[in-house]
């Protein structure tokens, strides 16, 4: 099926509604945010007093000093001082600690809204259908669950500290300013729209590259996460070349876009520094005329003051969009649909459940418009060995799927000792069948640790009889540790064939009630598949057991044998039974030992199935 990428650079379609959604999540946690709303304005409005109270300080100066002239001598009033500087140190101090403790209360905020948004993830991911993964690949949902939520939570206490204590200090500046002289405070007046115009001018422009960087970056991990997935295959094409022409060609956007965006954005700095440096001129000439010294100084501060909040606006427009995007991406992932909920008396006990399967009138397709899966009759009796053959596409893989409930039917019934499927939980159903795909999947850890996925309670002499009847014991025990052998993802450290005859182990130790095996052996070499083929009969007594075959000499002794095509059974009997038909069956038998390609045969056959 088709697999879409999710841009990493777009910018929110639907803002307020992914805004409104943001501001709900973090509604238990209001109490705290409006904390730190308290404690960010609290340092903006004493950072604002303290220009003030240094020109109070300045323009009262000599009354800190006793000058003799008989004896050409300088006292200071030394309580006078302390308690004048002393204030404005403990001001200083006390804004420093309510800015630092709003940060700190801020990074709670956004650690706490990303472990709560993980723990969403991960269970929604949980509770997803295979369709959802067939229809998205895996590096995207990986990137909502790590980049987007780590990006949140990066700058969300920035958004929350800055917000409010650049809007008190904007104010409060001007405020001041008005009140200490409005003359000079008209001169300040106009590095307003001055920078603004700047900054609005430079923060289009630069937030476009910023986009574009954002989505080559995604396009370039994209293609490093492809290249190491597959590289035997680039090897083994000789695409080494290719793959780095495209890389570099990725790369060079991506460090066009990244320089300019950086350039234009360090632009603001310097542009609103030239402009308050042209202000502290008109301050300065202004105040000389019409006012003191210590007015002069604190103008100077308070013009700092005021125009830092201009600064950090195209700064915090792109983040509250970085932001806003990466929420969006991370609820389309949380409303994506999820599998059916299992029903309140659904059945949650294995211990009664025989393996006897009865498919009624079963339709099923991945999408609407390509049926699969046709008003399928079937009757499995419990303890039968059923094998499934047919050419590729034939749907072998997908009526094991349905079995498990990985997908669901669009049409008629499928039961379980007669009870639909559907009646019991999914625990249930998975828990009683052991299922072997012919692509292994291990996790970094022993081997021990492997094979205990299946069956948490087995005990050491478990495993080794697991491990005997999957004739694995022996290699085992030549490795470094034996059965504390540590894997690599993937168990890339040892060979497919190995990793297959692990997995086959880990079925046996589940001790399943119904045993499906998916190309079990297609790993193995032909004397390795005897014996393996051996243990499995033995396992198999008693069970009812699906096994997906393309090695047709495998699965003689099935007790019945069913040829899928196109969807559809074609024909079922033993394997004399269907030899004897020469038919289809017939046709796959004898090209697999004669090399007669069935389609000379019949034209619409294997390979076209």
């Amino acid at each position: 099926m088709p697999r879409g990428r999710v841009d990493q650079a777009e910018k929110p379609k639907e803002f307020r509604k992914t805004f409104s959604k943001m501001i709900k999540d973090f509604s238990n946690q209001w109490y705290l945010i409006l904390f730190i709303i308290i404690l960010a304005i609290g340092s903006a409005v004493l950072t604002v007093i303290t220009p003030n109270l240094l020109r109070n300080i300045l323009d009262t100066a000599a009354n800190m000093f006793v000058i003799d002239q008989i004896n050409l001598s300088i006292s200071i009033k030394w309580d006078l001082f302390f308690s004048n500087f002393g204030l404005l140190l403990g001001l200083y101090a006390i804004a420093a600690l309510l800015s630092w403790l709003s940060e700190f209360a801020a990074v709670s905020v956004s650690a706490r809204y990303s472990y709560d948004m993980r723990v969403k993830i991960q269970n929604k991911l949980d509770s997803l259908p295979l369709s959802y993964f067939d229809r998205v690949p895996y590096g995207d949902t990986l990137s909502v669950g790590t980049n987007d939520v780590d990006n949140i939570s990066r700058n969300l206490q920035s958004i929350i500290t800055q917000i409010f204590s650049g809007i008190t200090l904007f104010f409060g500046s001007l405020i001041a300013m008005l009140v200490i002289d409005w003359r000079i405070a008209l001169v300040a007046f106009v590095s307003l729209p001055l920078s603004f115009i700047f900054i609005i001018f430079i923060s289009i422009f630069s937030g476009r590259l910023f986009t574009k960087y954002r989505k080559d970056l995604g396009e370039l991990n994209g293609k490093i996460e492809e290249t190491y997935a597959g590289y035997k295959i680039i090897k083994l094409f000789n695409k080494e070349q290719d793959v780095e022409d495209s890389f570099n060609e990725t790369n060079v956007r991506m460090e066009k876009s990244d320089r300019f965006s950086q350039f234009l954005s360090g632009l603001i700095f310097p542009t609103t520094f030239f402009v308050n440096n042209l202000c502290y001129v008109g301050i300065a000439v202004v105040a000389g005329i019409v006012s003191s010294a210590g007015t002069m100084i604190s103008f100077f501060m308070y013009l700092n003051l005021f125009t830092r909040p201009l600064q950090q606006i195209g700064q915090i427009a792109n983040i509250i969009q970085s932001v806003v995007a990466s929420g969006e991406r991370i609820y389309a992932l949380l409303e994506e649909k999820e599998e059916e909920k299992d029903p309140a008396e659904a059945i949650n006990d294995e211990t009664d459940i025989k393996g006897q399967f009865d498919f009624e009138n079963v339709d099923f397709s991945y999408s609407p418009d390509k049926p699969l899966i046709e008003n399928m009759n079937l009757h499995v009796n419990a303890g039968d060995m059923i094998a499934i053959v047919g050419p590729t596409g034939a749907g072998k893989t997908t009526l094991v799927n349905l079995i498990m409930r990985f997908y669901e039917i669009n049409g008629g019934t499928i039961k379980l000792d007669n009870i639909s499927t559907r009646d019991y939980t999914k625990n249930c159903l998975r828990g009683s069948i052991g299922m072997v795909l012919q692509d292994t999947w291990l996790f970094k850890g022993t081997i021990k640790e492997n094979l205990l996925y299946g069956n948490q309670d087995a005990s050491n002499e478990e495993i080794i009889q697991a491990c005997k009847d999957a004739h694995i014991h022996h290699f085992i025990e030549t490795l470094p540790g034996g059965y504390n052998y540590m894997l690599n993802e993937d168990g890339n450290n040892i060979s497919q064939g190995q990793r297959q005859l692990l997995t086959i182990a880990r079925a046996i130790l589940s001790k399943p009630k119904i045993l499906i095996l998916d190309e079990a052996t297609s790993s193995v070499d032909t004397r390795t598949e005897q014996l393996i083929q051996d243990a499995l009969d033995n396992i198999m007594k008693g069970r009812t057991s699906f096994v997906i075959a393309h090695r047709l000499s495998t699965i003689k002794n099935a007790k019945t044998i069913i040829v899928m095509k196109k969807g559809h059974i074609v024909e079922t009997g033993n394997h004399q039974e269907l030899l004897a038909k020469n038919g289809f069956y017939a046709d796959l038998y004898n090209s697999q030992f004669s090399g007669v390609n069935p389609m000379a045969k019949n034209e619409n056959s294997v390979l076209e199935s």
